[in-house]
Protein backbone atom coordinates (compact mmCIF):
# COMPACT_ATOMS: atom_id res chain seq x y z
CA UNK A 1 0.00 0.00 0.00
CA UNK A 2 1.48 3.33 -0.77
CA UNK A 3 1.18 6.52 0.55
CA UNK A 4 1.82 10.11 -0.12
CA UNK A 5 1.65 13.18 1.82
CA UNK A 6 1.37 16.48 0.44
CA UNK A 7 3.00 18.59 2.99
CA UNK A 8 1.26 22.19 3.51
CA UNK A 9 3.67 23.82 5.96
CA UNK A 10 4.39 27.85 5.23
CA UNK A 11 0.54 27.59 3.04
CA UNK A 12 -0.91 30.51 4.87
CA UNK A 13 -4.67 29.99 5.31
CA UNK A 14 -6.36 32.79 4.45
CA UNK A 15 -4.77 35.11 5.48
CA UNK A 16 -4.79 35.63 2.26
CA UNK A 17 -8.60 35.99 1.49
CA UNK A 18 -10.08 35.54 4.89
CA UNK A 19 -13.75 35.29 4.66
CA UNK A 20 -15.36 37.43 7.57
CA UNK A 21 -18.61 36.22 9.33
CA UNK A 22 -21.06 39.06 10.44
CA UNK A 23 -22.02 38.88 14.35
CA UNK A 24 -24.31 36.11 15.03
CA UNK A 25 -27.80 36.31 15.08
CA UNK A 26 -29.44 34.50 18.11
CA UNK A 27 -32.95 35.05 17.08
CA UNK A 28 -34.61 32.20 16.92
CA UNK A 29 -36.81 30.53 14.02
CA UNK A 30 -40.30 31.10 15.23
CA UNK A 31 -41.80 26.82 14.06
CA UNK A 32 -39.47 24.98 15.96
CA UNK A 33 -40.53 21.95 17.76
CA UNK A 34 -39.91 18.87 19.92
CA UNK A 35 -41.67 15.74 17.79
CA UNK A 36 -40.54 13.08 20.30
CA UNK A 37 -39.05 12.93 23.34
CA UNK A 38 -37.55 9.20 24.85
CA UNK A 39 -38.55 7.85 27.90
CA UNK A 40 -35.22 5.33 27.97
CA UNK A 41 -37.49 2.15 27.75
CA UNK A 42 -38.55 -0.35 25.17
CA UNK A 43 -38.58 3.24 22.79
CA UNK A 44 -34.84 3.55 23.30
CA UNK A 45 -32.47 6.34 24.91
CA UNK A 46 -29.65 8.68 23.90
CA UNK A 47 -29.68 9.10 20.16
CA UNK A 48 -26.51 10.33 18.90
CA UNK A 49 -27.28 9.83 15.29
CA UNK A 50 -28.15 12.11 12.25
CA UNK A 51 -31.93 10.96 10.61
CA UNK A 52 -32.38 10.32 7.04
CA UNK A 53 -35.44 10.72 5.41
CA UNK A 54 -37.30 8.25 2.94
CA UNK A 55 -39.82 9.64 -0.21
CA UNK A 56 -42.50 9.62 2.44
CA UNK A 57 -41.16 12.19 4.45
CA UNK A 58 -40.79 9.55 7.66
CA UNK A 59 -37.50 10.14 9.71
CA UNK A 60 -35.01 6.90 10.66
CA UNK A 61 -32.30 6.95 13.29
CA UNK A 62 -30.80 4.72 16.03
CA UNK A 63 -30.21 5.15 19.79
CA UNK A 64 -27.09 4.25 21.27
CA UNK A 65 -28.95 2.49 24.46
CA UNK A 66 -32.26 1.68 25.30
CA UNK A 67 -34.70 -1.20 23.58
CA UNK A 68 -33.09 -4.55 25.43
CA UNK A 69 -30.61 -2.63 27.04
CA UNK A 70 -27.53 -1.95 23.61
CA UNK A 71 -29.68 0.78 21.70
CA UNK A 72 -31.71 0.68 18.79
CA UNK A 73 -33.21 1.51 15.08
CA UNK A 74 -36.34 3.24 15.22
CA UNK A 75 -39.00 5.16 12.91
CA UNK A 76 -40.79 8.38 13.17
CA UNK A 77 -43.89 8.02 10.44
CA UNK A 78 -45.34 11.31 9.69
CA UNK A 79 -49.18 11.03 10.48
CA UNK A 80 -52.07 14.07 10.00
CA UNK A 81 -51.60 14.35 13.87
CA UNK A 82 -48.17 14.74 14.49
CA UNK A 83 -45.53 11.97 14.57
CA UNK A 84 -45.56 7.87 15.68
CA UNK A 85 -42.53 6.44 17.00
CA UNK A 86 -41.70 2.77 15.95
CA UNK A 87 -38.63 0.55 17.34
CA UNK A 88 -37.83 -1.34 14.10
CA UNK A 89 -34.93 -3.50 16.20
CA UNK A 90 -33.35 -3.69 19.62
CA UNK A 91 -29.84 -4.30 19.59
CA UNK A 92 -28.74 -6.99 22.30
CA UNK A 93 -31.00 -9.65 21.83
CA UNK A 94 -28.33 -12.40 21.29
CA UNK A 95 -24.40 -12.40 22.50
CA UNK A 96 -22.76 -11.62 19.07
CA UNK A 97 -25.28 -8.84 18.09
CA UNK A 98 -24.05 -5.29 18.14
CA UNK A 99 -24.50 -2.67 20.79
CA UNK A 100 -24.43 0.91 20.99
CA UNK A 101 -25.09 2.40 17.52
CA UNK A 102 -23.88 5.89 17.22
CA UNK A 103 -23.88 6.60 13.27
CA UNK A 104 -26.81 6.76 11.03
CA UNK A 105 -28.35 4.65 8.34
CA UNK A 106 -28.66 4.51 5.03
CA UNK A 107 -30.82 2.53 2.59
CA UNK A 108 -30.14 0.43 -0.48
CA UNK A 109 -31.40 0.15 -3.66
CA UNK A 110 -34.13 -2.46 -2.16
CA UNK A 111 -35.29 -0.55 0.90
CA UNK A 112 -32.99 -2.14 3.27
CA UNK A 113 -31.55 -0.02 6.09
CA UNK A 114 -27.73 -0.58 6.90
CA UNK A 115 -25.86 0.74 9.90
CA UNK A 116 -23.18 0.52 12.33
CA UNK A 117 -22.67 -0.44 16.33
CA UNK A 118 -19.61 1.18 17.72
CA UNK A 119 -19.41 -2.06 20.16
CA UNK A 120 -20.59 -6.04 20.24
CA UNK A 121 -20.34 -8.21 17.49
CA UNK A 122 -17.82 -11.69 17.98
CA UNK A 123 -15.04 -9.46 19.74
CA UNK A 124 -16.68 -6.86 21.14
CA UNK A 125 -15.28 -4.17 18.61
CA UNK A 126 -18.44 -3.30 16.15
CA UNK A 127 -20.40 -4.50 13.29
CA UNK A 128 -21.84 -3.80 10.37
CA UNK A 129 -25.65 -5.01 10.06
CA UNK A 130 -28.38 -4.75 8.08
CA UNK A 131 -32.39 -4.70 8.57
CA UNK A 132 -34.48 -6.31 5.91
CA UNK A 133 -38.14 -5.74 6.15
CA UNK A 134 -40.14 -9.39 6.19
CA UNK A 135 -43.18 -10.77 5.72
CA UNK A 136 -44.41 -10.45 9.20
CA UNK A 137 -44.31 -6.72 8.67
CA UNK A 138 -41.29 -6.23 10.72
CA UNK A 139 -37.40 -6.08 10.58
CA UNK A 140 -35.09 -8.86 10.04
CA UNK A 141 -31.39 -7.78 11.54
CA UNK A 142 -28.47 -9.50 10.02
CA UNK A 143 -24.96 -9.39 11.26
CA UNK A 144 -22.61 -7.85 7.62
CA UNK A 145 -19.07 -8.27 9.53
CA UNK A 146 -17.72 -7.81 13.12
CA UNK A 147 -14.86 -6.36 13.52
CA UNK A 148 -11.85 -7.72 15.79
CA UNK A 149 -9.67 -4.54 16.66
CA UNK A 150 -6.99 -6.78 15.93
CA UNK A 151 -4.41 -8.03 12.78
CA UNK A 152 -4.94 -4.34 11.59
CA UNK A 153 -8.90 -4.88 11.83
CA UNK A 154 -10.67 -1.90 12.65
CA UNK A 155 -13.05 -1.20 15.79
CA UNK A 156 -15.82 1.11 16.95
CA UNK A 157 -17.16 2.28 13.68
CA UNK A 158 -19.06 5.34 14.54
CA UNK A 159 -19.61 7.36 11.15
CA UNK A 160 -22.46 7.01 8.49
CA UNK A 161 -22.01 4.21 5.65
CA UNK A 162 -22.37 5.06 1.97
CA UNK A 163 -22.87 3.00 -1.14
CA UNK A 164 -21.42 3.12 -4.37
CA UNK A 165 -23.02 2.42 -8.13
CA UNK A 166 -22.24 -1.47 -7.58
CA UNK A 167 -23.33 -1.90 -4.10
CA UNK A 168 -20.45 -2.08 -2.10
CA UNK A 169 -20.60 -0.40 1.22
CA UNK A 170 -17.84 2.44 2.55
CA UNK A 171 -17.14 3.45 6.22
CA UNK A 172 -14.48 4.33 8.74
CA UNK A 173 -13.51 3.13 12.19
CA UNK A 174 -12.29 5.39 14.71
CA UNK A 175 -9.67 2.68 15.69
CA UNK A 176 -8.05 -0.53 15.21
CA UNK A 177 -6.06 -0.94 12.07
CA UNK A 178 -2.28 0.42 12.92
CA UNK A 179 -1.28 0.69 16.96
CA UNK A 180 1.10 3.59 16.25
CA UNK A 181 -2.20 5.58 18.35
CA UNK A 182 -3.59 5.03 21.58
CA UNK A 183 -6.25 2.30 20.56
CA UNK A 184 -5.33 2.39 17.02
CA UNK A 185 -5.56 4.66 14.18
CA UNK A 186 -8.65 3.90 12.03
CA UNK A 187 -9.18 2.47 9.36
CA UNK A 188 -11.35 2.84 5.74
CA UNK A 189 -13.18 -0.25 5.03
CA UNK A 190 -14.79 -1.52 2.20
CA UNK A 191 -17.98 -4.28 2.38
CA UNK A 192 -18.24 -6.22 -0.99
CA UNK A 193 -21.65 -8.53 -1.24
CA UNK A 194 -21.29 -11.47 -2.64
CA UNK A 195 -23.81 -14.54 -4.60
CA UNK A 196 -24.28 -16.26 -1.49
CA UNK A 197 -25.66 -13.02 0.80
CA UNK A 198 -22.58 -13.16 2.55
CA UNK A 199 -20.45 -9.96 2.74
CA UNK A 200 -16.41 -9.73 2.61
CA UNK A 201 -14.70 -6.95 4.56
CA UNK A 202 -11.15 -5.42 3.16
CA UNK A 203 -9.23 -2.85 4.64
CA UNK A 204 -8.71 -0.08 1.99
CA UNK A 205 -6.20 2.37 4.12
CA UNK A 206 -5.34 1.65 7.91
CA UNK A 207 -4.32 5.47 9.17
CA UNK A 208 -0.49 5.77 10.85
CA UNK A 209 -0.89 8.97 12.68
CA UNK A 210 1.76 11.95 12.61
CA UNK A 211 2.52 12.42 9.99
CA UNK A 212 -0.64 10.70 8.19
CA UNK A 213 -3.97 11.73 9.46
CA UNK A 214 -5.36 9.49 12.71
CA UNK A 215 -8.66 8.73 13.91
CA UNK A 216 -10.88 9.24 11.18
CA UNK A 217 -13.81 12.09 12.40
CA UNK A 218 -16.45 11.91 9.28
CA UNK A 219 -18.05 9.29 6.72
CA UNK A 220 -16.43 9.35 3.61
CA UNK A 221 -17.38 11.02 0.40
CA UNK A 222 -17.18 9.16 -3.09
CA UNK A 223 -16.72 11.04 -6.63
CA UNK A 224 -17.89 9.75 -10.11
CA UNK A 225 -14.18 8.24 -10.48
CA UNK A 226 -14.65 5.75 -7.14
CA UNK A 227 -11.95 8.09 -5.28
CA UNK A 228 -12.61 8.76 -1.78
CA UNK A 229 -12.69 11.43 0.62
CA UNK A 230 -13.06 12.53 4.48
CA UNK A 231 -10.96 13.76 7.41
CA UNK A 232 -9.01 12.61 10.59
CA UNK A 233 -9.67 14.25 13.73
CA UNK A 234 -6.03 14.05 14.32
CA UNK A 235 -3.03 13.68 12.50
CA UNK A 236 -1.20 15.24 9.33
CA UNK A 237 2.12 17.15 9.50
CA UNK A 238 0.84 20.45 11.94
CA UNK A 239 1.53 20.54 15.97
CA UNK A 240 -1.29 21.57 18.24
CA UNK A 241 -0.78 22.77 21.46
CA UNK A 242 -2.08 22.01 24.93
CA UNK A 243 -0.23 18.68 25.13
CA UNK A 244 -1.98 17.00 22.24
CA UNK A 245 0.50 18.53 20.22
CA UNK A 246 1.92 14.91 18.73
CA UNK A 247 -1.47 13.76 17.74
CA UNK A 248 -1.33 16.47 14.77
CA UNK A 249 -4.68 18.98 14.13
CA UNK A 250 -6.28 16.62 11.94
CA UNK A 251 -6.70 16.55 8.07
CA UNK A 252 -8.56 15.48 4.95
CA UNK A 253 -7.60 13.05 2.83
CA UNK A 254 -7.96 11.41 -0.57
CA UNK A 255 -7.48 7.73 -1.33
CA UNK A 256 -7.06 7.20 -5.66
CA UNK A 257 -8.07 3.11 -6.52
CA UNK A 258 -4.53 1.88 -8.59
CA UNK A 259 -5.15 0.12 -11.66
CA UNK A 260 -3.24 -2.80 -10.36
CA UNK A 261 -5.34 -3.11 -6.99
CA UNK A 262 -4.56 -1.48 -4.03
CA UNK A 263 -5.49 2.42 -3.18
CA UNK A 264 -2.93 5.32 -2.77
CA UNK A 265 -3.29 8.12 0.06
CA UNK A 266 -2.87 11.88 -0.13
CA UNK A 267 -3.68 14.26 2.14
CA UNK A 268 -5.16 17.38 0.69
CA UNK A 269 -4.65 19.19 3.65
CA UNK A 270 -3.36 19.70 7.21
CA UNK A 271 -5.05 21.76 10.13
CA UNK A 272 -2.90 23.74 11.67
CA UNK A 273 -3.48 25.82 15.08
CA UNK A 274 -2.54 29.55 14.10
CA UNK A 275 -4.45 32.41 12.75
CA UNK A 276 -7.69 31.69 13.80
CA UNK A 277 -7.77 28.60 11.35
CA UNK A 278 -10.08 25.72 12.30
CA UNK A 279 -8.11 22.85 13.38
CA UNK A 280 -9.67 18.91 14.76
CA UNK A 281 -12.80 18.69 12.16
CA UNK A 282 -15.35 17.41 14.33
CA UNK A 283 -17.12 15.56 11.29
CA UNK A 284 -18.95 14.96 7.62
CA UNK A 285 -18.24 17.38 5.60
CA UNK A 286 -19.53 18.12 1.68
CA UNK A 287 -18.47 19.53 -1.29
CA UNK A 288 -20.72 22.91 -2.47
CA UNK A 289 -21.90 23.53 -5.75
CA UNK A 290 -18.23 24.80 -7.13
CA UNK A 291 -16.49 21.45 -6.07
CA UNK A 292 -15.02 23.37 -2.55
CA UNK A 293 -14.83 21.30 0.57
CA UNK A 294 -16.85 22.90 3.51
CA UNK A 295 -16.83 21.45 7.55
CA UNK A 296 -16.45 21.90 10.86
CA UNK A 297 -14.23 22.18 13.76
CA UNK A 298 -14.54 21.35 17.06
CA UNK A 299 -11.59 23.99 17.78
CA UNK A 300 -10.19 27.28 16.16
CA UNK A 301 -11.52 30.41 15.04
CA UNK A 302 -11.37 32.12 18.34
CA UNK A 303 -11.67 29.52 20.56
CA UNK A 304 -15.20 27.93 19.97
CA UNK A 305 -14.64 26.15 17.14
CA UNK A 306 -15.62 27.31 13.16
CA UNK A 307 -17.41 26.28 9.80
CA UNK A 308 -14.31 26.18 7.47
CA UNK A 309 -14.05 26.00 3.47
CA UNK A 310 -10.90 24.73 1.64
CA UNK A 311 -11.11 25.85 -1.78
CA UNK A 312 -7.86 24.34 -4.26
CA UNK A 313 -5.57 26.39 -6.09
CA UNK A 314 -2.93 25.64 -8.71
CA UNK A 315 -0.65 24.42 -6.36
CA UNK A 316 -2.72 23.72 -2.63
CA UNK A 317 -5.54 23.59 -0.96
CA UNK A 318 -6.46 27.17 1.06
CA UNK A 319 -8.84 27.47 4.50
CA UNK A 320 -11.06 29.77 4.37
CA UNK A 321 -13.35 30.27 7.84
CA UNK A 322 -16.81 30.99 7.25
CA UNK A 323 -17.80 31.63 10.75
CA UNK A 324 -16.03 31.35 14.35
CA UNK A 325 -18.59 30.15 17.02
CA UNK A 326 -18.65 32.59 20.84
CA UNK A 327 -20.23 30.36 22.58
CA UNK A 328 -23.00 33.10 23.79
CA UNK A 329 -25.23 34.01 22.32
CA UNK A 330 -24.35 31.31 19.21
CA UNK A 331 -22.92 28.12 19.64
CA UNK A 332 -19.90 26.36 20.41
CA UNK A 333 -18.22 23.28 19.64
CA UNK A 334 -20.01 22.28 15.90
CA UNK A 335 -20.21 18.59 15.87
CA UNK A 336 -21.60 15.96 13.29
CA UNK A 337 -22.41 16.57 9.09
CA UNK A 338 -23.63 19.73 7.72
CA UNK A 339 -26.44 19.91 5.59
CA UNK A 340 -27.63 22.44 3.13
CA UNK A 341 -30.68 23.33 2.68
CA UNK A 342 -33.01 23.83 -1.04
CA UNK A 343 -31.58 27.56 -1.27
CA UNK A 344 -27.91 26.93 -0.95
CA UNK A 345 -27.62 27.66 3.13
CA UNK A 346 -25.50 25.16 5.59
CA UNK A 347 -27.26 23.64 8.84
CA UNK A 348 -25.32 22.05 11.74
CA UNK A 349 -25.28 21.97 15.35
CA UNK A 350 -23.45 22.70 18.52
CA UNK A 351 -22.63 20.98 21.66
CA UNK A 352 -22.38 24.06 23.37
CA UNK A 353 -23.44 27.84 23.64
CA UNK A 354 -26.87 28.91 22.84
CA UNK A 355 -28.76 31.71 23.67
CA UNK A 356 -31.17 29.71 26.91
CA UNK A 357 -29.74 29.24 30.55
CA UNK A 358 -29.88 25.58 30.72
CA UNK A 359 -25.59 25.56 30.93
CA UNK A 360 -25.84 26.37 26.95
CA UNK A 361 -26.01 23.36 26.10
CA UNK A 362 -25.81 23.29 22.36
CA UNK A 363 -27.70 24.98 19.24
CA UNK A 364 -28.98 23.79 15.79
CA UNK A 365 -27.70 26.83 13.55
CA UNK A 366 -27.93 28.39 9.96
CA UNK A 367 -25.28 29.56 7.88
CA UNK A 368 -26.40 31.98 4.54
CA UNK A 369 -23.78 33.91 2.40
CA UNK A 370 -24.72 37.09 1.73
CA UNK A 371 -23.10 39.89 -0.59
CA UNK A 372 -20.37 40.74 2.23
CA UNK A 373 -19.75 37.47 3.71
CA UNK A 374 -21.72 34.77 5.86
CA UNK A 375 -24.25 35.10 8.61
CA UNK A 376 -25.46 32.74 11.26
CA UNK A 377 -28.81 32.68 12.73
CA UNK A 378 -29.12 29.87 15.84
CA UNK A 379 -32.38 28.02 15.08
CA UNK A 380 -33.13 26.23 17.89
CA UNK A 381 -30.93 26.35 21.41
CA UNK A 382 -30.64 24.03 24.07
CA UNK A 383 -33.24 24.11 27.44
CA UNK A 384 -34.38 22.06 29.67
CA UNK A 385 -36.61 20.42 27.29
CA UNK A 386 -33.85 18.96 25.06
CA UNK A 387 -29.97 19.64 25.18
CA UNK A 388 -26.43 18.24 23.83
CA UNK A 389 -26.67 17.14 20.31
CA UNK A 390 -23.84 14.73 19.41
CA UNK A 391 -25.14 14.27 15.42
CA UNK A 392 -25.77 17.19 12.73
CA UNK A 393 -29.23 17.98 11.14
CA UNK A 394 -30.72 16.63 8.09
CA UNK A 395 -33.31 18.85 5.26
CA UNK A 396 -36.22 16.79 3.72
CA UNK A 397 -37.94 18.03 0.61
CA UNK A 398 -39.82 20.73 1.82
CA UNK A 399 -36.67 22.23 3.51
CA UNK A 400 -37.71 21.35 6.78
CA UNK A 401 -34.73 20.79 9.40
CA UNK A 402 -34.89 17.64 11.39
CA UNK A 403 -32.32 16.50 14.12
CA UNK A 404 -31.60 14.74 17.39
CA UNK A 405 -30.61 15.87 20.92
CA UNK A 406 -29.02 13.17 23.11
CA UNK A 407 -30.49 14.46 26.18
CA UNK A 408 -33.69 15.98 27.18
CA UNK A 409 -36.45 16.56 30.33
CA UNK A 410 -39.23 14.14 30.24
CA UNK A 411 -38.30 13.96 33.75
CA UNK A 412 -35.49 11.21 32.27
CA UNK A 413 -32.94 12.80 30.07
CA UNK A 414 -32.95 10.63 27.29
CA UNK A 415 -33.16 12.35 24.08
CA UNK A 416 -35.61 14.16 21.72
CA UNK A 417 -35.68 14.56 18.23
CA UNK A 418 -36.58 17.92 16.89
CA UNK A 419 -38.54 19.77 14.03
CA UNK A 420 -37.73 22.75 12.60
CA UNK A 421 -39.07 25.47 9.83
CA UNK A 422 -36.57 27.94 8.67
Amino acid sequence: MRRTVLLTLGMLPLALGMRLAFPPDAAEASSSKIIYSFVGGADGAYPESDLIVDAAGNLYGTTNRGGTGCGTVFELTRTKDGWTHQVLYSFGNASSDGCGPTAGLVFDSAGNLHGTTAGGGSSGSGTVFKLAGNSHGGWTESILYSFTGSNGDGASPNTDLIFDSQGNLYGTTAGGGQNHCYSGCGIVFRLTPNSNGTWTESTIYAFAGVPDGANPASAVILDADGNIYGTTAYGGTEKCAGGEWFRGCGAVYKLMPNSGGGWTETLLYNFHRFQGTARYPSGGFLFDMTGRIVGTSTEGGDEFGTVFQLEQTKTAWGQSVLNRFYGYPDGAYPVGRLAMGLSGKFYGATTGGGTNSYQYNGTVFELEQTKGGWRERVLLSASSVAYNPQAGPTVDSQGYVYGTFAGSSNGNNFGAVYEIIP
